[in-house]
Order: C-alpha cells, then sequence, then structure tokens
C-alpha cells in the first residue's frame, strides 16, 4: 500500500516538473531567439508535403534546450494565405476547366465547383482550389488573364509561425513526459499501480496526437494556399440586344401569346360543349313545347272563328 502512494506521488511530481521546465525553457526561448528573417515573396512555408519536416531558414541554430533535449532551429514563417476574386469571362464553363487545369498541373486540386443558370443566355458559378504556396501569386496574375474584369480581389494572411513553434516545444515535452511513465510502468507491481500508469500514459499520448494532428494541419495549410473564383459572364458576349429590342425575344413572346389564346379558346369550346350545351337544351326543351302549343291553340281559334259561305247557284 506504502510503495503504492508513493508511486502515484512520484507520478504528479515528475509531471508537475516537467510543466515547469517547459515554461523555463519557452521563456528562456523566446529571450534568445533572433528575430525571424523577413518574409520575401510566396515561398515561406516550413514543412515539405513530402517529408513533413519542419525547414530551416539559416544553418545557425538556437541553443539546446537541456530540459527536453530537442534542438530548436530557426522556424522559417507559417504563413495560411487565401485569395477570394470576382472575375468577368466570355464562357463560363470554359474558364472554369482551365481553373481546374490550372491547379492540377501546378501540384494542385479542385476543392469544390459549382455552375449554375442565372438567365436564359447565361451561366454563372465558382471554384475553389488548393495550390503550393510558392505558386500562389503566379495562379492569381493567370486567372486574371483568363477574365475581361477582374472586378474584384481580396488576398489574406495569417502568420500561425508563433503557434507551430509552441505546439513544437508542447510535443517534445509530452514525449519525455510519456517515455517517463513507460518506465514507471516497467516498476509497477500490482494491478492497481499498472492500472495508473497506463490510464496517464494514455492521456499523454491522446494529447501528444492532437498535437501532431495540429500541427499537420498548419503545416499542410501553409504549404498550400486558397484559392475561391467567383465568375460571371460578361455582358458583351452576350447575343447583341439594339435599344433593349432582341427579335429572337419578342418571336417567343407573339408565340407564347398564341398558344395562350388558342389554349383559351379551347377551353371555352370544351366548357360550352360540356357544360353551356347541356343547360341551353334542359331549358330550351320547355319553352320551344309552349311555343308550339300556344301556335296550334292559335291556329284552331282561326279555323273556328272564320264563317262558312254558302254555295251559290
Amino acid at each position: 500500500m506504502k510503495r503504492r502512494i508513493f508511486m502515484l506521488v512520484s507520478l504528479v511530481a515528475v509531471a508537475l516538473a516537467l510543466v515547469a521546465c517547459g515554461g523555463r525553457a519557452a521563456v528562456s526561448e523566446e529571450a534568445v531567439a533572433p528575430q525571424a528573417p523577413p518574409m520575401v515573396g510566396d515561398a515561406y512555408y516550413a514543412e515539405s508535403a513530402v517529408s513533413g519536416e519542419a525547414a530551416p531558414v539559416a544553418d545557425a541554430a538556437l541553443p539546446t534546450d537541456t530540459g527536453s533535449g530537442v534542438k530548436n532551429a530557426m522556424q522559417e514563417r507559417l504563413i495560411i494565405r487565401t485569395a477570394d476574386m470576382t472575375i468577368v469571362v466570355p464562357d463560363t464553363e470554359a474558364a472554369l476547366a482551365q481553373i481546374a487545369q490550372m491547379a492540377e498541373s501546378g501540384g494542385g486540386w479542385v476543392v469544390s465547383s459549382n455552375i449554375y443558370q442565372s438567365s436564359e443566355t447565361s451561366k454563372t458559378g465558382y471554384i475553389t482550389i488548393r495550390v503550393p504556396s510558392e505558386g500562389f501569386q503566379s495562379v492569381i496574375d493567370a486567372i486574371g488573364g483568363l477574365a475581361t474584369e477582374v472586378t474584384s480581389l481580396n488576398t489574406s494572411g495569417q502568420d500561425v509561425t508563433e503557434e507551430y513553434v509552441d505546439l513544437t516545444s508542447q510535443l517534445a515535452n509530452l514525449q519525455a513526459t510519456a517515455e517517463r511513465v513507460r518506465g514507471f510502468l516497467d516498476e509497477s507491481r500490482t494491478v492497481e499501480e499498472a492500472l495508473a500508469v497506463n490510464q496517464e500514459l494514455s492521456r499523454l499520448e491522446g494529447e501528444i496526437e492532437l498535437t501532431k494532428g495540429r500541427m499537420q494541419y498548419l503545416s499542410e495549410s501553409s504549404a498550400f494556399s486558397s484559392i475561391t473564383v467567383n465568375v460571371t459572364p460578361d455582358e458583351l458576349a452576350q447575343p447583341i440586344q439594339v435599344a433593349g429590342w432582341q427579335p429572337t425575344g419578342v418571336a417567343r413572346q407573339a408565340v407564347e401569346a398564341l398558344v395562350s389564346a388558342l389554349q383559351a379558346l379551347a377551353n371555352v369550346a370544351i366548357w360550352f360543349v360540356i357544360f353551356a350545351l347541356p343547360v341551353l337544351i334542359i331549358i330550351l326543351i320547355p319553352i320551344l313545347l309552349l311555343i308550339w302549343l300556344i301556335r296550334r291553340l292559335r291556329r284552331r281559334e282561326r279555323a273556328q272563328e272564320t264563317p262558312v259561305t254558302p254555295p251559290t247557284e
């Protein structure tokens, strides 16, 4: 029992000591770190998409942190670049296809794309692509070359270098702590001690994976920039209209009016045959019979009133 308590107390003490060492190491690193070099062009991203290892700017390195045993090199700037632009083109579908081809030929890919019918004669759409950061500006210039007009262009950059450096130090501390806790696992003699050490080790490994995932996200986001392009059709490329008059539109309207008139006439004929005609027949039959009877009675009366003249000798 005493040994178990001693083991748990030792674990807590080691964890606190490592956290304190990590804090002192971060302060020491900030005190001695030289100023980062200025950013030039679009070539600053620290991680290679193939190796995933940070690339140093220069050969000079910072002093080694004796607490973690990790050698900190000068970190290149990690810039997450994004752009949002709106262009006017003669052919929306052709422009979207060319932009997608630019991304794929430059080592990037299409994130999303959509095209829809905005009017009877034109289509609009948008596309979002990811391209290597070193070709960010050149791709924007090439897209602008496809357009008859660039109506808007917004670019932004988020510097995540400080966060990446902090995560690097945090990862080193977590890995060192996990390694020491594994040593306690070998020394545990009871099941309770082994379970306690395993629980702490699982927590540390989970934090290590989360930290690695965040570092990978920052690395990939800075290595590949995002460009969203909204494409609208060029009104000058649409069918010619003179003073707002378009013959094809007038002809279409005339045909639609003719069809509507014929439909109205057909509806009237159907209503007359099915509804009005039977009603008229039902109403007219008694009236016609009454007229016939009246005329017959009048003929009889006239025949009776006419005097009969005797024949002359």
